[in-house]
C-alpha cells in the first residue's frame, strides 16, 4: 500500500503540534502530499440571518490567516500542500473530505479523554473520525 496523501485535519491549538511534526515527518518520508483541512463547528440556530452569515465570514477570515501560518510550516518542508476550511460538524467534515479527496492516512491531534473537570469524554472528535473513516488514522497525543 502506498500512502500518497494525508489529511492533516487542525484546529490550530497549541496542542496540535505533535500532529504537526508527525505529519510533517511521514509526508517528507513518503514523499506525500498534505492536505490541511480546518472544520468549523457549526452554531445551532433554527434561521440564518445576517448576522450569523456575516460572523461566519469573519470566522472563515480569521481561520484563513491561521491556515496560511499552518500552510507555511508545510511549505518550508517542500511539500506538496493543499488548504482548504469546511463548515460542519468536524468529524463529518473530516470523513467526506478524506473520501472525496482518495486520502490515504489522516494524522490528527487528541486532547485526550478527560474534560476538564476530569471527567471521562466520550465522542471527541479524534474517536469519531477514527470510528468512521473511510482510511486509516493515526492519532497523535499532545503530552
Amino acid at each position: 500500500m502506498k500512502i500518497a496523501k494525508i489529511l492533516f485535519p487542525t484546529d490550530f491549538a497549541p496542542r496540535s503540534k505533535n500532529a504537526r511534526e508527525h505529519a510533517l515527518y511521514l509526508a517528507r518520508s513518503l514523499g506525500a502530499s498534505v492536505y490541511l483541512l480546518h472544520a468549523i463547528e457549526p452554531l445551532k440556530y433554527d434561521e440564518v440571518d445576517d448576522e450569523i452569515k456575516e460572523f461566519y465570514k469573519t470566522l472563515e477570515a480569521q481561520m484563513g490567516e491561521k491556515m496560511a501560518a499552518e500552510k507555511d510550516n508545510f511549505d518550508k518542508s517542500g511539500l506538496s500542500v493543499h488548504t482548504d476550511i469546511v463548515i460542519g460538524p468536524r468529524w463529518r467534515v473530516i470523513n467526506t473530505y478524506a473520501e472525496e479527496k482518495g486520502i490515504d492516512l489522516i494524522i490528527m491531534g487528541s486532547h485526550g479523554i478527560r474534560a476538564e473537570s476530569g471527567e471521562v469524554s466520550v465522542g471527541t472528535t479524534s474517536h469519531k473520525v477514527m470510528f468512521s473513516s473511510p482510511c486509516p488514522v493515526l492519532i497523535v497525543r499532545h503530552g
